[in-house]
């Protein structure tokens, strides 16, 4: 068996919900993550909907990046750990992304997109009473996808292609100590997993149009070996005589399949709206196996399947000018007794509005959206990383995004 100083549950905070949140905040679409599947007039189409890339008529370069601020606190009701609360946690991130789609003729389209998130994360602090259980944590990862779409007709299109992804994780929490002040342990992984999506539109008329697109697990394999300090001298022999000190950390999980369906509708020359569904299969995410030369112990899920839900509506001011409005709705993947420290996923609830305009040749398109993330009620044992029992005060975020789109 493990020993608890080396899971990954305890030891990497949250980075999966990061992985998964990453694709979400590149999908500007439209405020909320509206207009995902079914809208298609950019070329974010190369990942989000890769039938809809086949409506593009124009080489397209669309620069995407997202400013993002986080706010959030954990406040401890109760634990059997000194501490109290965690520190106030509030980042600033940059997230951005690049897509490319090329009409070859009136029937084939190829593209590629290239993600670069970066400052994901939780930070809890290293005083607080769950210091055990979770410190801090930061992820980057690098998706890189290709894309090919091709039209049977005025109402069929099909398109999609590999994916990509390297993923580098950092995460941090104290050790308690037998004698003495807390020990600290980092673990660094990194490896790289493939996947593959496919889509498919159809057109009902120039006004209405449906999408569905299904994107395949993905399993990338990380790889690392901790780094101790000030561990208690007496502890530190125990774990070097069972091989535990200075062994690589293999971990595998699965980044969950995920399907699309969307529908776009104008209703007048003016005015149209979106509306999409993202089922994803939370009952296979998470960290499966975790081996620690000699030893390796197998988890069993806690999530259940989810679905997000969103809407749209758009309306062109003008030919140069237009405005949009959005929100979205995630329920919670997990119950708040299978719920932990290390990923406190909950209930999601996001509104959000935009301007698209044109300048000097360029479509820019910006939103402002608000997120809300729950509360996050925890009541969690680790065991000798200590009780904690309490949720999220704050727990929130704020995002600026903006596209530049040029077409050739």
């Amino acid at each position: 068996m493990l020993n608890p100083l080396f899971d990954p549950r305890i030891v990497r905070t949250g980075w999966l919900l990061a992985a998964l949140s990453a694709f979400a905040a590149q999908a500007d679409v439209g405020p909320a993550l509206s207009g995902l599947t079914a809208q298609a007039s950019d070329a974010t189409s190369v990942f989000w909907s890769p039938a809809g890339v086949t409506r593009l008529k124009q080489p397209e370069l669309l620069v995407d990046v997202a400013l993002v601020v986080t706010e959030s606190k954990f406040e401890v009701d109760e634990s059997n750990i000194s501490g109290g609360s965690a520190d106030n946690d509030t980042s600033l991130l940059a997230v951005p992304a690049f897509y490319y789609a090329h009409p070859i003729d009136d029937r084939w389209t190829v593209g590629a997109s290239l993600t670069v998130p970066s400052g994901f994360g939780n930070s809890y602090g290293n005083t607080w009473s769950g210091r055990y259980l979770a410190e801090d944590s930061t992820l980057s990862f690098v998706a890189l996808t290709g894309t090919v779409g091709y039209r049977f007709n005025d109402h069929w299109s099909v398109g999609g292609g590999p994916i990509m992804m390297y993923t580098d994780s950092t995460s941090k929490a104290r050790i308690n100590n037998p004698v003495g002040s807390d020990g600290r342990i980092e673990l660094e992984e990194d490896g790289i997993g493939f996947g593959w999506q496919l889509g498919l539109m159809y057109e009902i008329s120039d006004s209405a149009r449906i999408g569905a697109v299904y994107r395949a697990e993905i399993d990338p394999d990380l790889s690392g070996k901790p780094d101790v300090d000030n561990l208690d001298p007496l502890l530190a022999a125990g774990l070097d005589a069972l091989g535990l000190l200075d062994s690589d950390i293999d971990v595998d999980f699965t980044v969950p399949e995920m399907v699309q369906l969307g529908y776009y509708q104008a209703f007048s020359e003016d005015w149209s709206f979106t509306l999409d569904a993202l089922w994803v299969n939370m009952s296979e995410f998470g960290v499966t196996h975790v081996s620690v030369d000699p030893a390796s112990v197998s988890f069993d899920g806690e999530y259940r399947d989810t679905w997000l839900f969103s809407a749209g509506l758009r309306h062109q001011y003008r030919p140069d000018l237009a405005f949009s409005v959005g929100g979205m709705y995630l329920p919670s993947p997990v119950s708040d007794s299978k719920r932990h420290i290390a990923l406190p996923l909950d209930n999601a609830l996001a509104v959000g509005a935009g301007v698209e305009w044109q300048w000097k040749g360029l479509t820019i398109k910006s939103s402002l959206n608000y997120a809300y993330l729950g509360d996050g009620d925890i009541d969690q044992d680790g065991g000798l990383a200590g009780r904690i029992n309490g949720s999220f005060d704050e727990n929130y975020a704020v995002v600026l995004g903006t596209q530049v789109i040029k077409r050739f």
